[in-house]
């Protein structure tokens, strides 16, 4: 038994050596990934059109990045991460995305574009001034597709601008039991 449970592990080694590169990188408390269930979601609500030039803020790990190719193969992408750790692993594993490394509040991507697809950090409101900034950087007859807090002050500034909103269940970020909302706004 000991030895078939060795060769099982040296087996699963053996494969991720040939598969991956893992690095460790330190990031802020506020790095919530977006599951993947969720990214398809919300990459499907963003109706990404060939030619569209997609913007992705606070990328995090990459996981909507890893949506957008998958379900938009080809799009020109930006994306903006204020980490420099991950912002460089982003480079690395996304070489045709155009990687901004800086606080997105205060960078200054090129031009407008047709579709942000967002995770913004939560804490005290933070989403609210993510998404504002984002809607400022939205093409007319763009989309916003951006995940928030579903609390009153993100109910009472977005749901009445929104085409589209849910409440995710709880738990939908397995790590935290925080209400989360996920909304599109067209411009």
């Amino acid at each position: 038994m000991k030895s078939d449970l060795k060769a099982r592990i040296a087996q699963m080694q053996q494969k991720l050596s040939q598969s991956y590169t893992v690095q460790t990188v330190h990031a802020d408390t506020q790095l919530f990934v977006t599951p993947d269930d969720v990214c398809q979601k919300m990459v499907a609500l963003a109706g990404i059109r060939a030619g569209d030039r997609v913007l992705e803020p606070s990328a995090g790990t990459g996981a909507i990045l890893r949506a957008i190719q998958a379900g938009a193969p080809g799009v020109n992408c930006d994306c903006v991460e204020l980490n420099a750790g991950l912002a460089a692993q982003l480079q690395a594993n996304f070489p045709d995305v155009t990687v901004i490394c800086g606080d997105f509040l205060s960078c200054k991507p090129g031009g407008r574009y047709q579709r942000i697809i967002m995770n913004p950090p939560f804490r005290q409101g933070t989403d609210l001034k993510h998404i504002s900034r984002a809607l400022s950087l939205l093409a007319p007859g763009g989309r916003l597709v951006a995940l928030c807090t579903a609390g009153p002050r993100q109910h009472r500034a977005l749901v009445p601008r929104a085409t589209h909103y849910e409440e995710l269940p709880r738990g939908t970020f397995s790590y935290t039991d925080v209400a989360s909302l996920l909304i599109c706004i067209d411009a």
